[in-house]
């Protein structure tokens, strides 16, 4: 057996079987598989126990998963308990190492029996030599031997993982009610599939379940189902159409990558996320409705979408990822709401018909790449928030003709205008403080430019091959100018002051210089004459006057005038709102330590294990989407197992991705 297979077999059987394990019986697996993990990885005691030639673990419900068995064994009784506890599960490739295994006895109560179980056993080919479908339990767990049209009988509950993956002769399948799940690669790589049929019965299509299947032109899903696994029709190249279920939150990863004769598709009201590649290769697809509940466009979730003309982004959208739509080369325009806050490296390259676009002023920096390729591209507005632009952001941008950067920016990185052939003049606020190398090579149109006082440095060239450039003004803030700055301008003069390094450089490499006046500052005194009005008061006066021998008494009345000035300070209260931003995790860090190891997959077990018994699960939404490695919208035991895997690969020296982990 693979050393990856045998880690997944013995280390995540138990998982697999009933959603949760205990620490002790990940320490077993680990152990009996041989794999030496390094001191960083967490390794617990030993398996939960064996049972003549059977390795069991007991499940965090305390019941019995059977996860492997002594090769050499030839006949195997199952027993239906083991110390008390029920056995309900055989997992992984449990036996798959047992080339000697002839006969076996498997009680009633295993009601799961996880793919590859039996694969290579002489019991399992007596089976297929009896019947193409192998059925145990009312799981039908192998039917690789079928042709033609097949009926599953009504006794079936469950159509196990692998069941039929390259059956290539089977072309039409009956699943009955009576099915309620369908493993992952159930039917992948059955290319003479032409329909299928999924039961009201069923409310999960699992992780590549109908991959590959380059006969199948249509499939009708039920209203039931809730979820549709990563690359669940990835490669069914004849679909041309489908429609998805309105339960269904979220599209996942690769699900219909590769559909090249998929032409429309509508997303219900309930997504709130596109997955990476979801649509990638979908050469095919001229148009897509997203509804407003959608937030997130995953990293090339439409790449390739060659023949998409138009789409609709809902104002709900705050992120669009890399490469989003790279190489729709046929979308000629995309209106992004005020909503979004960021545009990914590379979300627009090669829309080589895409003729204008509007930045939104919610968002604060061009990425790297972000319209690079867009050959048709004549005018991009950036608003005032924009504080950098990356590089290549608008490189082979060959129609452009002019653009204004706002005066927040203060980069302008690597490549970012290399090849706009077309661009006449382009003005550099002043609080750029760093042009990255080759910023501007190749934009042959480009005949005068002016640096600003805020620039230091002139990067390696950054104005090469711009055949068209007669002047650029330089001033006394640069200290450097980097090899071939300017190489293939020969037509340039270089404006700048006497003494400077602009100066020097002219003259040590044969380029006209003309040295411009000094500035001359002016100060301005301004009089300012402070008016003072004044008042006159007049009071009432008595005078009295005594004369001999009479007196006569005389009273004098004068009105009191006063101006009274008030003045009123009126002030405005302006209230700012600031939308908090909702930390991410990482994929599978779920404690969110920077690294995934045995205390992620503890957390995620005892998530899973407090769920089932209808607890909280104790974890934040923002743990929980850490926890959903698989992206399925639901934490359960295929995510502590593809966790498990993912610690147990690493800790054997293994520098696995999770795309590859996930692949598996």
């Amino acid at each position: 057996m693979k050393l990856w297979k045998k880690v997944l077999s013995v280390a995540t059987a138990g998982v697999l079987c009933l959603g949760s394990v205990g620490l002790s019986g990940v320490q077993g697996v680990l152990n009996w598989s041989g794999v030496e993990l390094s001191a960083s990885a967490y390794v617990p005691e030993s398996y939960d126990g064996t049972y003549g030639d059977l390795y069991y673990i007991v499940t965090g419900a305390g019941e019995i998963g059977i996860i492997g068995c002594d090769s050499d064994a030839a006949s195997v009784e199952i027993p239906a308990e083991i110390d008390g506890k029920l056995v309900t599960c055989i997992g992984y490739e449990a036996f798959s190492d047992c080339s000697s295994l002839t006969e076996i006895t498997i009680p009633d109560s295993v009601t799961k029996i996880e793919e590859g179980a039996f694969s290579g056993t002489p019991w399992l080919a007596a089976k297929q030599a009896e019947t193409p479908l192998v059925i145990v339990n009312h799981i039908l767990i192998d039917g690789q031997t079928c042709t033609g049209v097949v009926s599953i009988p009504n006794s079936v509950t469950s159509i196990g993982g692998y069941a039929f993956s390259d059956c290539s002769n089977l072309t039409a399948i009956t699943i009955p009610d009576s099915v309620t799940s369908i493993g992952s690669h159930a039917f992948s790589g059955c290319n003479s599939l032409t329909e299928i049929t999924i039961p009201d019965s069923v409310t999960r299509i699992r992780n590549s379940t109908f991959s590959g299947c380059s006969s199948l032109i249509e499939i009708m899903m039920p209203d039931s189902v809730m979820s549709i696994g990563n690359s669940a029709f990835s490669g069914c190249s004849s679909l041309t159409e489908i429609t998805i279920p309105d339960n269904v939150t979220m599209i996942q990863a690769y699900v219909f990558s590769g559909c090249s004769s998929l032409s429309e598709i509508m997303i219900p009201d309930g997504v709130t996320s596109i997955n990476e590649d979801a649509f990638s290769g979908c050469s095919s697809l001229k148009k897509i409705m997203m509804p407003d509940s959608v937030t997130s466009i995953g990293e090339k979730a439409f790449y390739g979408c060659s023949s998409l003309t138009e789409i609709m982004i809902p104002d709900s959208m705050m992120s669009i990822w890399a490469y989003a739509f790279c190489d729709c080369g046929n979308l000629t325009e995309i209106t992004i709401p005020n909503s979004v806050t960021s545009i990914k490296g590379g979300a627009f390259s090669g829309c080589s018909s895409l003729t204008a676009i509007t930045i939104p002023d919610s968002v604060t920096s061009i990425e790297e790449t972000v319209f690079s390729g867009c050959t048709n591209l004549t005018a991009v507005t950036i608003p005032d928030s924009v504080t950098s632009i990356g590089g290549g952001a608008f490189s082979d941008c060959s129609s452009l003709t002019q653009i204004a950067i706002p005066d927040g920016v203060t980069s302008i990185g690597d490549w970012a205008f290399q090849d706009c052939s077309s661009l006449t003049e382009i003005t550099i606020p002043d609080g750029v403080t760093s042009i990255g190398e080759c910023a501007f090579v190749g934009c042959s149109s480009l005949t005068e430019i002016t640096i600003p006082d805020s620039v230091t440095g002139i990067g390696r060239a950054t104005f090469s091959g711009c055949s068209s450039l007669t002047a650029i003004t330089i001033p006394d803030s640069v200290w450097i100018i980097e090899s071939y700055a300017f190489s293939d301008c020969d037509n340039l003069t270089i404006y700048g002051y006497v003494d400077s390094y602009a100066q020097e450089y002219a003259t040590e490499n044969n380029i006209p210089f003309v040295a411009l006046d000094k500035p001359t500052t002016t100060t301005t005194t301004t009089e300012i004459t402070t008016t003072t009005e004044e008042t006159t008061t007049t009071e009432e006066t008595t005078t009295t006057a005594t004369e001999t021998p009479a007196t006569t008494t005389t009273t004098e009345t004068t009105t009191i005038t006063e101006k009274i000035t008030t003045t009123t300070t009126e002030t405005t209260a302006t209230t700012t709102t600031t939308t908090p931003t909702t930390p991410t995790l990482s994929k599978g860090d779920v404690d969110n330590s920077g690294g995934i190891d045995s205390t992620d997959i503890f957390y995620t077990m005892l998530y899973i294990a407090n769920v089932a018994v209808g607890n909280d699960g104790g974890l934040t939404a923002e743990q929980i989407a850490a926890a959903d490695v698989d992206g399925n919208g639901i934490v359960d035991s295929t995510d502590s197992f593809y966790i498990m895997y993912y610690v147990a690969l690493h800790g054997a020296g293994h520098n696995t991705s999770w795309e590859e982990v996930l692949a598996k």
